[in-house]
Protein backbone atom coordinates (compact mmCIF):
# COMPACT_ATOMS: atom_id res chain seq x y z
CA UNK A 1 0.00 0.00 0.00
CA UNK A 2 1.77 3.33 -1.09
CA UNK A 3 2.17 6.27 1.83
CA UNK A 4 -0.91 8.03 -0.12
CA UNK A 5 -3.20 5.75 0.26
CA UNK A 6 -2.47 4.82 3.78
CA UNK A 7 -2.91 8.38 4.60
CA UNK A 8 -6.07 8.58 2.94
CA UNK A 9 -7.14 6.00 4.65
CA UNK A 10 -5.82 7.10 7.76
CA UNK A 11 -8.12 10.56 7.40
CA UNK A 12 -11.28 9.22 6.58
CA UNK A 13 -11.10 6.63 9.77
CA UNK A 14 -10.38 9.59 11.62
CA UNK A 15 -13.07 11.78 10.30
CA UNK A 16 -15.65 9.11 11.07
CA UNK A 17 -13.96 8.92 15.13
CA UNK A 18 -14.45 13.15 14.78
CA UNK A 19 -17.94 13.34 13.37
CA UNK A 20 -18.78 10.13 16.19
CA UNK A 21 -17.42 12.45 18.68
CA UNK A 22 -19.46 15.68 17.75
CA UNK A 23 -22.75 13.36 16.94
CA UNK A 24 -22.25 12.45 21.19
CA UNK A 25 -21.57 15.79 21.95
CA UNK A 26 -24.74 17.16 20.57
CA UNK A 27 -26.89 14.30 21.26
CA UNK A 28 -26.85 13.97 24.94
CA UNK A 29 -28.49 17.68 25.60
CA UNK A 30 -31.17 16.73 22.23
CA UNK A 31 -31.93 13.37 24.11
CA UNK A 32 -32.61 15.02 27.35
CA UNK A 33 -34.76 17.81 26.42
CA UNK A 34 -36.85 15.31 23.99
CA UNK A 35 -36.84 12.04 25.52
CA UNK A 36 -37.25 10.58 29.59
CA UNK A 37 -33.86 9.23 29.31
CA UNK A 38 -34.14 8.83 33.48
CA UNK A 39 -36.95 6.38 32.82
CA UNK A 40 -34.37 3.53 31.95
CA UNK A 41 -37.29 0.84 31.74
CA UNK A 42 -39.43 2.97 29.37
CA UNK A 43 -36.63 3.84 26.74
CA UNK A 44 -35.35 0.04 26.21
CA UNK A 45 -38.85 -1.62 25.65
CA UNK A 46 -39.60 1.53 23.56
CA UNK A 47 -36.41 0.95 21.42
CA UNK A 48 -37.48 -2.98 21.47
CA UNK A 49 -41.30 -2.74 20.11
CA UNK A 50 -41.89 -1.34 16.10
CA UNK A 51 -41.31 1.88 16.42
CA UNK A 52 -42.42 2.52 12.71
CA UNK A 53 -45.46 5.08 12.47
CA UNK A 54 -43.41 7.65 14.89
CA UNK A 55 -44.42 11.11 15.35
CA UNK A 56 -43.41 12.93 11.62
CA UNK A 57 -41.50 15.61 13.24
CA UNK A 58 -38.94 13.12 14.87
CA UNK A 59 -36.58 13.21 11.33
CA UNK A 60 -35.97 16.99 11.56
CA UNK A 61 -35.66 17.00 15.46
CA UNK A 62 -32.69 14.61 15.04
CA UNK A 63 -31.39 16.39 12.00
CA UNK A 64 -32.05 19.94 13.70
CA UNK A 65 -30.89 18.32 17.37
CA UNK A 66 -27.42 16.94 16.19
CA UNK A 67 -26.70 15.68 13.07
CA UNK A 68 -26.50 19.82 11.13
CA UNK A 69 -24.46 20.98 14.77
CA UNK A 70 -22.32 18.13 14.20
CA UNK A 71 -21.71 18.30 10.52
CA UNK A 72 -21.35 22.49 10.59
CA UNK A 73 -18.95 21.61 13.35
CA UNK A 74 -16.62 19.60 11.38
CA UNK A 75 -17.20 21.16 8.22
CA UNK A 76 -15.54 24.35 10.13
CA UNK A 77 -13.04 22.33 12.18
CA UNK A 78 -11.80 21.11 8.53
CA UNK A 79 -12.30 24.45 6.77
CA UNK A 80 -9.30 25.82 9.64
CA UNK A 81 -7.43 22.80 9.15
CA UNK A 82 -7.14 23.79 5.05
CA UNK A 83 -6.92 27.43 5.39
CA UNK A 84 -5.54 28.36 8.52
CA UNK A 85 -3.10 25.44 9.56
CA UNK A 86 -1.59 25.16 5.73
CA UNK A 87 -1.11 28.85 5.21
CA UNK A 88 0.84 29.34 8.87
CA UNK A 89 2.89 25.98 7.22
CA UNK A 90 0.95 23.70 10.13
CA UNK A 91 0.13 20.19 9.63
CA UNK A 92 -1.71 17.70 11.13
CA UNK A 93 0.18 14.06 10.58
CA UNK A 94 -2.98 11.45 9.78
CA UNK A 95 -1.67 9.19 12.29
CA UNK A 96 -1.73 11.67 15.18
CA UNK A 97 -5.17 13.20 13.84
CA UNK A 98 -6.69 9.37 13.62
CA UNK A 99 -5.54 8.84 17.49
CA UNK A 100 -7.12 12.30 18.36
CA UNK A 101 -9.82 11.38 16.82
CA UNK A 102 -10.08 8.17 18.53
CA UNK A 103 -9.67 9.17 21.95
CA UNK A 104 -12.01 11.91 21.60
CA UNK A 105 -14.93 10.02 20.09
CA UNK A 106 -13.93 7.01 23.66
CA UNK A 107 -14.10 10.16 26.00
CA UNK A 108 -17.67 10.99 24.33
CA UNK A 109 -18.92 7.84 24.19
CA UNK A 110 -17.53 7.08 28.13
CA UNK A 111 -19.45 10.56 29.26
CA UNK A 112 -22.72 9.84 27.26
CA UNK A 113 -23.06 5.93 29.00
CA UNK A 114 -22.28 7.37 32.09
CA UNK A 115 -24.68 10.41 31.77
CA UNK A 116 -27.14 8.11 30.38
CA UNK A 117 -26.33 5.66 33.24
CA UNK A 118 -26.03 2.75 30.19
CA UNK A 119 -25.32 0.39 32.91
CA UNK A 120 -28.83 0.38 34.11
CA UNK A 121 -30.12 -1.03 30.02
CA UNK A 122 -27.22 -3.80 30.46
CA UNK A 123 -29.09 -4.78 34.06
CA UNK A 124 -32.60 -4.48 32.16
CA UNK A 125 -30.94 -6.70 29.41
CA UNK A 126 -30.10 -9.64 32.02
CA UNK A 127 -33.60 -9.09 33.76
CA UNK A 128 -35.40 -9.77 30.44
CA UNK A 129 -33.18 -12.42 29.40
CA UNK A 130 -32.99 -13.97 32.84
CA UNK A 131 -34.49 -17.22 33.19
CA UNK A 132 -38.05 -17.17 34.58
CA UNK A 133 -38.67 -17.52 38.49
CA UNK A 134 -41.49 -19.26 40.20
CA UNK A 135 -43.34 -16.08 41.89
CA UNK A 136 -44.72 -16.23 45.11
CA UNK A 137 -46.19 -12.91 44.85
CA UNK A 138 -48.08 -14.02 41.61
CA UNK A 139 -49.15 -17.20 43.05
CA UNK A 140 -50.84 -15.19 45.97
CA UNK A 141 -52.12 -12.48 44.10
CA UNK A 142 -52.87 -12.95 40.21
CA UNK A 143 -56.19 -14.08 39.81
CA UNK A 144 -56.24 -15.94 36.58
CA UNK A 145 -58.55 -14.64 33.67
CA UNK A 146 -60.00 -17.99 32.63
CA UNK A 147 -61.34 -18.70 36.36
CA UNK A 148 -62.89 -15.51 36.56
CA UNK A 149 -66.88 -15.42 35.65
CA UNK A 150 -68.66 -12.17 34.69
CA UNK A 151 -72.43 -12.01 35.74
CA UNK A 152 -74.25 -9.78 33.34
CA UNK A 153 -76.52 -6.60 34.45
CA UNK A 154 -80.31 -7.05 33.31
CA UNK A 155 -79.10 -4.45 30.77
CA UNK A 156 -75.98 -3.82 29.22
CA UNK A 157 -74.30 -0.74 28.81
CA UNK A 158 -72.22 0.72 26.48
CA UNK A 159 -69.04 1.76 27.22
CA UNK A 160 -66.88 4.81 26.04
CA UNK A 161 -63.36 4.74 27.01
CA UNK A 162 -61.49 7.63 26.45
CA UNK A 163 -57.08 7.04 26.70
CA UNK A 164 -55.74 10.72 26.82
CA UNK A 165 -52.18 10.91 25.90
CA UNK A 166 -50.22 11.82 29.01
CA UNK A 167 -53.48 13.34 31.33
CA UNK A 168 -52.61 13.97 34.93
CA UNK A 169 -54.69 14.92 37.84
CA UNK A 170 -51.59 17.35 38.82
CA UNK A 171 -51.67 19.88 35.60
CA UNK A 172 -54.68 21.07 37.67
CA UNK A 173 -54.36 23.98 40.45
CA UNK A 174 -52.87 22.92 43.33
CA UNK A 175 -55.97 23.84 45.67
CA UNK A 176 -57.46 20.90 43.34
CA UNK A 177 -55.23 18.66 44.30
CA UNK A 178 -52.65 19.44 40.83
CA UNK A 179 -49.11 21.35 41.21
CA UNK A 180 -49.98 24.59 38.50
CA UNK A 181 -50.52 27.95 39.59
CA UNK A 182 -53.50 27.93 37.36
CA UNK A 183 -55.88 25.39 36.54
CA UNK A 184 -55.17 23.71 32.87
CA UNK A 185 -57.97 21.58 33.14
CA UNK A 186 -60.72 22.75 34.32
CA UNK A 187 -63.17 21.42 32.04
CA UNK A 188 -62.32 17.95 33.43
CA UNK A 189 -62.31 19.44 37.27
CA UNK A 190 -65.50 20.26 37.24
CA UNK A 191 -66.55 17.07 35.37
CA UNK A 192 -65.42 15.25 38.15
CA UNK A 193 -68.75 16.45 40.24
CA UNK A 194 -70.61 14.35 37.87
CA UNK A 195 -69.15 11.55 38.42
CA UNK A 196 -66.13 9.51 40.31
CA UNK A 197 -62.34 10.23 40.35
CA UNK A 198 -60.61 8.02 42.36
CA UNK A 199 -57.00 8.41 44.38
CA UNK A 200 -57.48 11.18 46.99
CA UNK A 201 -60.55 12.36 49.17
CA UNK A 202 -59.80 15.71 48.51
CA UNK A 203 -59.25 17.56 45.38
CA UNK A 204 -58.18 15.46 42.11
CA UNK A 205 -57.05 11.96 42.84
CA UNK A 206 -55.13 9.23 40.15
CA UNK A 207 -53.58 6.47 39.73
CA UNK A 208 -49.55 5.46 40.34
CA UNK A 209 -47.36 5.69 37.66
CA UNK A 210 -46.05 2.47 38.05
CA UNK A 211 -42.69 0.94 36.11
CA UNK A 212 -44.23 -1.25 33.12
CA UNK A 213 -47.12 0.83 32.52
CA UNK A 214 -45.58 4.46 31.91
CA UNK A 215 -45.53 4.47 28.46
CA UNK A 216 -48.28 4.11 25.70
CA UNK A 217 -48.16 0.85 24.74
CA UNK A 218 -47.45 0.29 28.96
CA UNK A 219 -50.22 2.12 29.70
CA UNK A 220 -53.17 0.37 26.54
CA UNK A 221 -51.92 -3.23 28.35
CA UNK A 222 -52.12 -2.77 32.13
CA UNK A 223 -55.20 -0.93 32.05
CA UNK A 224 -56.60 -3.82 29.75
CA UNK A 225 -55.09 -6.96 30.52
CA UNK A 226 -54.29 -6.22 34.60
CA UNK A 227 -50.11 -6.58 34.11
CA UNK A 228 -47.20 -5.02 33.75
CA UNK A 229 -45.67 -4.52 30.26
CA UNK A 230 -42.70 -7.24 30.12
CA UNK A 231 -41.77 -8.18 26.93
CA UNK A 232 -45.09 -9.62 26.81
CA UNK A 233 -45.13 -10.32 22.66
CA UNK A 234 -44.07 -14.30 21.65
CA UNK A 235 -43.85 -16.19 18.53
CA UNK A 236 -46.66 -18.55 17.63
CA UNK A 237 -46.75 -22.09 16.14
CA UNK A 238 -48.11 -20.99 12.85
CA UNK A 239 -45.54 -17.69 12.66
CA UNK A 240 -48.08 -14.61 13.63
CA UNK A 241 -47.00 -12.87 17.07
CA UNK A 242 -48.97 -12.54 19.92
CA UNK A 243 -49.39 -10.86 23.09
CA UNK A 244 -49.94 -12.60 26.16
CA UNK A 245 -52.63 -14.88 24.39
CA UNK A 246 -53.05 -16.97 27.47
CA UNK A 247 -55.17 -13.85 29.57
CA UNK A 248 -58.41 -12.52 29.04
CA UNK A 249 -58.55 -8.41 28.57
CA UNK A 250 -61.33 -6.27 29.46
CA UNK A 251 -62.29 -6.74 25.56
CA UNK A 252 -62.31 -10.25 25.94
CA UNK A 253 -64.19 -9.99 28.55
CA UNK A 254 -66.59 -7.68 26.41
CA UNK A 255 -66.85 -9.79 23.81
CA UNK A 256 -67.93 -12.69 25.44
CA UNK A 257 -70.53 -10.85 26.42
CA UNK A 258 -71.81 -9.70 22.89
CA UNK A 259 -69.97 -6.39 22.67
CA UNK A 260 -68.34 -5.40 19.56
CA UNK A 261 -64.89 -3.21 20.12
CA UNK A 262 -63.93 -0.46 18.41
CA UNK A 263 -60.69 1.49 19.22
CA UNK A 264 -59.78 4.61 17.49
CA UNK A 265 -56.14 6.34 17.00
CA UNK A 266 -55.14 9.04 15.15
CA UNK A 267 -51.74 7.64 14.85
CA UNK A 268 -50.38 4.37 13.06
CA UNK A 269 -51.46 1.23 15.16
CA UNK A 270 -48.73 -0.99 14.40
CA UNK A 271 -46.20 1.94 16.77
CA UNK A 272 -44.70 0.43 19.67
CA UNK A 273 -47.20 -3.07 19.04
CA UNK A 274 -50.20 -1.70 19.83
CA UNK A 275 -52.15 -3.50 16.90
CA UNK A 276 -50.79 -6.63 18.60
CA UNK A 277 -52.30 -5.66 21.99
CA UNK A 278 -55.17 -4.89 20.71
CA UNK A 279 -56.26 -6.86 18.10
CA UNK A 280 -55.11 -10.20 19.74
CA UNK A 281 -58.01 -9.13 22.13
CA UNK A 282 -60.88 -9.00 19.96
CA UNK A 283 -60.40 -5.28 18.99
CA UNK A 284 -61.20 -3.80 15.65
CA UNK A 285 -58.77 -1.01 15.88
CA UNK A 286 -59.77 2.10 13.28
CA UNK A 287 -56.20 3.72 13.16
CA UNK A 288 -54.77 6.62 10.59
CA UNK A 289 -54.48 4.25 7.65
CA UNK A 290 -57.79 3.07 8.17
CA UNK A 291 -59.12 6.54 8.50
CA UNK A 292 -57.71 7.41 5.06
CA UNK A 293 -58.99 4.44 2.97
CA UNK A 294 -62.63 4.93 4.43
CA UNK A 295 -62.23 8.63 3.07
CA UNK A 296 -62.58 9.94 6.25
CA UNK A 297 -59.09 11.59 6.34
CA UNK A 298 -57.70 12.93 3.17
CA UNK A 299 -55.25 10.18 1.99
CA UNK A 300 -52.48 13.20 2.06
CA UNK A 301 -52.98 14.48 5.29
CA UNK A 302 -50.28 13.95 8.11
CA UNK A 303 -49.33 16.20 10.88
CA UNK A 304 -47.83 15.21 14.51
CA UNK A 305 -48.50 11.64 14.72
CA UNK A 306 -51.20 11.64 12.19
CA UNK A 307 -54.02 13.62 12.57
CA UNK A 308 -54.89 15.67 15.77
CA UNK A 309 -57.72 15.24 18.29
CA UNK A 310 -59.79 17.70 16.67
CA UNK A 311 -60.55 15.40 13.49
CA UNK A 312 -60.48 12.61 15.99
CA UNK A 313 -63.47 13.94 18.00
CA UNK A 314 -65.29 14.32 14.57
CA UNK A 315 -64.70 11.01 13.22
CA UNK A 316 -64.91 9.18 16.57
CA UNK A 317 -68.72 11.05 16.35
CA UNK A 318 -69.30 9.48 13.04
CA UNK A 319 -68.38 6.24 14.56
CA UNK A 320 -70.53 6.05 17.59
CA UNK A 321 -73.69 7.49 15.59
CA UNK A 322 -73.30 4.37 13.76
CA UNK A 323 -72.59 1.96 16.88
CA UNK A 324 -75.54 4.02 18.73
CA UNK A 325 -78.19 3.39 16.14
CA UNK A 326 -77.57 -0.17 16.30
CA UNK A 327 -78.16 -0.14 20.07
CA UNK A 328 -80.92 1.45 19.99
CA UNK A 329 -82.84 -0.86 17.31
CA UNK A 330 -81.96 -4.28 18.51
CA UNK A 331 -79.96 -3.15 21.98
CA UNK A 332 -76.33 -4.95 20.68
CA UNK A 333 -73.94 -2.86 23.21
CA UNK A 334 -70.74 -1.78 21.52
CA UNK A 335 -67.33 -0.62 23.48
CA UNK A 336 -65.24 2.11 22.07
CA UNK A 337 -62.16 3.36 22.82
CA UNK A 338 -60.35 6.26 21.63
CA UNK A 339 -56.62 7.42 22.24
CA UNK A 340 -55.54 11.02 21.99
CA UNK A 341 -52.63 12.38 21.09
CA UNK A 342 -52.64 16.14 21.05
CA UNK A 343 -50.57 16.29 24.68
CA UNK A 344 -47.67 14.47 23.25
CA UNK A 345 -44.46 14.75 25.14
CA UNK A 346 -42.48 17.19 24.47
CA UNK A 347 -44.66 20.49 23.33
CA UNK A 348 -47.55 18.69 21.83
CA UNK A 349 -49.77 20.14 19.22
CA UNK A 350 -51.12 23.36 18.70
CA UNK A 351 -53.99 22.85 16.34
CA UNK A 352 -56.28 25.43 15.36
CA UNK A 353 -58.48 25.20 18.41
CA UNK A 354 -55.77 26.34 20.70
CA UNK A 355 -55.52 29.66 22.28
CA UNK A 356 -52.23 31.51 24.24
CA UNK A 357 -53.18 31.65 27.55
CA UNK A 358 -50.14 30.02 29.14
CA UNK A 359 -46.52 30.58 29.06
CA UNK A 360 -46.05 26.98 26.84
CA UNK A 361 -47.21 25.78 24.37
CA UNK A 362 -47.51 22.36 26.32
CA UNK A 363 -50.09 23.92 28.62
CA UNK A 364 -51.93 25.72 26.29
CA UNK A 365 -52.56 22.66 24.05
CA UNK A 366 -53.43 20.89 27.49
CA UNK A 367 -56.11 23.66 27.89
CA UNK A 368 -57.39 22.70 24.38
CA UNK A 369 -57.11 19.13 25.26
CA UNK A 370 -59.28 19.78 27.98
CA UNK A 371 -61.92 21.57 26.33
CA UNK A 372 -62.19 19.47 23.61
CA UNK A 373 -62.68 16.28 25.83
CA UNK A 374 -65.23 18.48 27.99
CA UNK A 375 -67.41 19.05 24.35
CA UNK A 376 -67.16 15.42 23.36
CA UNK A 377 -68.72 13.95 26.60
CA UNK A 378 -71.51 16.89 26.50
CA UNK A 379 -72.15 15.51 22.82
CA UNK A 380 -72.34 11.82 24.11
CA UNK A 381 -74.69 12.83 27.16
CA UNK A 382 -76.84 14.74 24.19
CA UNK A 383 -77.51 11.32 22.42
CA UNK A 384 -80.22 9.19 23.23
CA UNK A 385 -77.77 6.25 24.00
CA UNK A 386 -76.27 8.57 25.76
CA UNK A 387 -77.92 7.21 28.95
CA UNK A 388 -77.28 3.88 28.79
CA UNK A 389 -73.30 4.72 28.04
CA UNK A 390 -70.76 4.30 31.04
CA UNK A 391 -67.94 6.94 29.68
CA UNK A 392 -64.45 6.64 31.02
CA UNK A 393 -61.46 8.77 30.89
CA UNK A 394 -58.10 7.80 31.78
CA UNK A 395 -54.37 9.19 31.18
CA UNK A 396 -52.37 6.24 29.69
CA UNK A 397 -49.50 7.80 31.44
CA UNK A 398 -47.77 10.38 33.15
CA UNK A 399 -46.49 13.11 30.69
CA UNK A 400 -43.11 11.64 29.71
CA UNK A 401 -40.87 14.63 31.43
CA UNK A 402 -37.23 14.51 30.76
CA UNK A 403 -34.44 16.15 32.67
CA UNK A 404 -33.98 19.08 30.84
CA UNK A 405 -37.74 19.64 29.82
CA UNK A 406 -40.42 19.42 32.19
CA UNK A 407 -42.80 22.26 32.40
CA UNK A 408 -44.42 21.24 36.25
CA UNK A 409 -40.74 22.08 37.30
CA UNK A 410 -40.93 24.96 35.98
CA UNK A 411 -43.87 26.91 35.93
CA UNK A 412 -45.19 23.95 38.81
CA UNK A 413 -46.44 25.92 42.46
CA UNK A 414 -45.16 22.52 44.34
CA UNK A 415 -42.90 23.38 47.07
CA UNK A 416 -40.13 20.62 46.30
CA UNK A 417 -39.29 17.75 44.09
CA UNK A 418 -40.76 15.95 46.12
CA UNK A 419 -43.68 16.96 46.57
CA UNK A 420 -44.14 17.40 43.13
CA UNK A 421 -43.19 14.02 42.44
CA UNK A 422 -46.07 13.07 44.91
CA UNK A 423 -48.56 14.99 43.59
CA UNK A 424 -48.51 13.14 40.08
CA UNK A 425 -50.71 10.71 39.23
CA UNK A 426 -52.55 9.28 35.86
CA UNK A 427 -56.14 11.45 35.89
CA UNK A 428 -59.15 9.02 36.05
CA UNK A 429 -63.32 9.93 35.65
CA UNK A 430 -65.93 7.35 35.33
CA UNK A 431 -69.26 8.96 34.59
CA UNK A 432 -72.65 7.26 34.64
CA UNK A 433 -71.24 4.00 36.52
CA UNK A 434 -73.99 1.70 37.57
CA UNK A 435 -72.04 1.68 40.62
CA UNK A 436 -70.94 3.44 43.75
CA UNK A 437 -67.89 3.43 45.78
CA UNK A 438 -68.04 1.21 48.91
CA UNK A 439 -68.82 3.98 51.61
CA UNK A 440 -66.85 2.96 53.92
CA UNK A 441 -63.27 3.68 51.75
CA UNK A 442 -64.98 6.21 48.98
CA UNK A 443 -63.42 7.57 46.44
CA UNK A 444 -59.92 8.12 48.54
CA UNK A 445 -57.63 5.31 47.37
CA UNK A 446 -54.37 3.79 46.18
CA UNK A 447 -54.04 2.09 42.91
CA UNK A 448 -51.98 1.49 39.73
CA UNK A 449 -53.67 0.87 35.95
CA UNK A 450 -53.76 -2.79 37.19
CA UNK A 451 -57.44 -1.76 38.69
CA UNK A 452 -58.77 0.32 35.90
CA UNK A 453 -59.84 -3.39 34.44
CA UNK A 454 -61.43 -4.98 36.78
CA UNK A 455 -63.06 -1.40 37.79
CA UNK A 456 -64.51 -0.41 34.54
CA UNK A 457 -66.19 -3.74 34.28
CA UNK A 458 -67.58 -3.02 37.68
CA UNK A 459 -68.44 0.42 36.59
CA UNK A 460 -70.81 -1.10 33.23
CA UNK A 461 -72.63 -3.21 36.09
CA UNK A 462 -71.02 -6.50 35.61
CA UNK A 463 -70.03 -8.43 38.60
CA UNK A 464 -67.46 -11.24 39.15
CA UNK A 465 -66.79 -14.14 41.96
CA UNK A 466 -63.04 -13.46 42.60
CA UNK A 467 -61.46 -11.01 44.49
CA UNK A 468 -60.02 -9.52 41.49
CA UNK A 469 -58.99 -9.67 37.74
CA UNK A 470 -55.23 -10.61 37.00
CA UNK A 471 -53.30 -8.22 39.24
CA UNK A 472 -56.31 -5.73 39.44
CA UNK A 473 -58.66 -5.26 42.00
CA UNK A 474 -61.98 -3.15 41.60
CA UNK A 475 -62.27 0.12 43.37
CA UNK A 476 -66.02 -0.05 43.12
CA UNK A 477 -65.24 -2.80 45.65
CA UNK A 478 -64.11 -2.88 49.09
CA UNK A 479 -60.90 -5.46 48.42
CA UNK A 480 -57.48 -3.27 48.64
CA UNK A 481 -55.39 -3.00 45.85
CA UNK A 482 -52.05 -4.42 45.62
CA UNK A 483 -50.65 -0.84 46.19
CA UNK A 484 -52.48 -0.39 49.26
CA UNK A 485 -51.48 -3.65 50.71
CA UNK A 486 -48.04 -3.56 49.91
CA UNK A 487 -46.74 0.02 48.13
CA UNK A 488 -45.53 1.26 45.26
CA UNK A 489 -42.01 -0.30 45.46
CA UNK A 490 -42.65 -3.43 46.68
CA UNK A 491 -45.51 -4.32 43.73
CA UNK A 492 -42.65 -2.89 41.45
CA UNK A 493 -40.20 -5.13 42.55
CA UNK A 494 -42.16 -8.23 42.32
CA UNK A 495 -44.38 -7.46 39.04
CA UNK A 496 -40.88 -5.86 37.01
CA UNK A 497 -38.97 -9.27 36.87
CA UNK A 498 -39.29 -12.47 34.56
CA UNK A 499 -41.54 -14.97 36.45
CA UNK A 500 -42.54 -18.72 34.68
CA UNK A 501 -46.45 -17.23 35.33
CA UNK A 502 -46.29 -14.27 33.10
CA UNK A 503 -44.51 -16.43 30.91
CA UNK A 504 -47.33 -18.79 30.64
CA UNK A 505 -49.28 -16.01 29.73
CA UNK A 506 -48.26 -15.40 26.29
Amino acid sequence: MSEKIKNILLEVCANLFFIGALLFLFVNPWADKNYPMQKHWNVFFVLSADTSGHDSGTGLSIFLGFVLPSVILFLVFTAFRIFIWKKKGLTLPAGKYLCAAAMLFALSLAVTAFSKQGWRYVQISRAVKAAPADSEFYRAHFVDTSEVSLTAPQKKRNLVYIFMESMENSYADYDNGGVMPVNLIPELTALCNEGVNFGASQGLGGGENLEGTSWTSAGLLSKTMGVPYFMPFSKNADGSQGCLDNTRSLYDFLSDQGYRNVFAMGSEKQFENRDLILERHGVEVHDIGYYKASGMIPADYQVFWGFEDQKLYEVSKKELEALGERFLADGAPFSFSLLTVDTHFPSGFKCALCMTEHSSQIENVISCADRQVAAFIRWIQSTTWGRDTVIVITGDHNYLDAPLNNFMREHGAAHSWAELQARRHFFNLFINAAKEPPAALGRSRAFSSFDMMPSVLEALGFTFDTDGIALGRSLFSEEPTLIERFGVQSVEAETMRRTVQYERLK
